[in-house]
């Protein structure tokens, strides 16, 4: 008799715990419904390696007033032109800088997008 209600009560556990799971999986699959999959600020950087000139254009942009700055490889910020070349096109003159490995720093006026990027000028 003492085998049958363990038994029983095993067969309850069991059956809240798939409940339980089958509804936390629910509420996953519902939380992603009304969300858009499609990526925001997608930055992409050519040609890399480069030499004389990087391109930067921004898809899907949602940049307000972006700003860039370039970095030697310890941290310190070199002097470059950039000139925009289209709606979140722009192009960086890398032609007068030393050979080496550099740092695109890209972030907006409100401080809600802030990327790194890593080149290789030649």
């Amino acid at each position: 008799m003492k085998f049958a209600k363990y038994i029983f009560i095993f067969a309850i556990m069991v059956s809240m715990v798939q409940v339980s799971f089958a509804q936390t999986t629910t509420r996953e699959l519902d939380r992603f419904s009304n969300e858009s999959l499609e990526a925001k600020n997608e930055v992409k950087i050519f040609p890399n390696p480069s030499t004389d000139f990087l391109e930067v254009k921004i898809v899907n942009s949602t940049l307000e007033n972006a700003s860039f700055t370039v970095h030697n490889i310890i941290g310190n910020v070199v002097n470059t032109e950039i000139e925009p070349i289209g709606e979140n096109e722009f192009r960086i003159r890398v032609k007068d800088l030393a050979p080496g490995y550099y740092l695109l720093a890209i972030k907006d006026d409100k401080n809600i997008f802030k990327e790194t990027y890593k080149f290789l000028k030649r």
